[in-house]
């Protein structure tokens, strides 16, 4: 699971934070002799989900969307 970066501008490219654990899943998959396909991939949240499905997400979190935006303060 990885939070990628807050406001990344995805005409720079892929999310840095997201091809990272594409990454790591893959080399723990290798490292266990799993299928990549059997490990979930958990990026993206409300303001990114659609990016990181692209990207092969296979779990979001869209807390925002649902539940509208948090009192941080309290």
């Amino acid at each position: 699971m990885t939070i990628g970066a807050y406001d990344y501008d995805v005409t720079l490219g892929p999310n840095p934070d997201f091809l990272k654990l594409i990454q790591v899943r893959k080399e723990v998959c290798h490292l266990f002799g799993k299928p990549e396909n059997e490990i979930e991939l958990s990026m993206g949240m409300t303001c990114d989900f659609e990016h990181a499905i692209a990207l092969g997400s296979t779990m979001v979190r869209v807390g925002t969307a649902i539940f509208g935006k948090r009192d941080r303060h309290k």
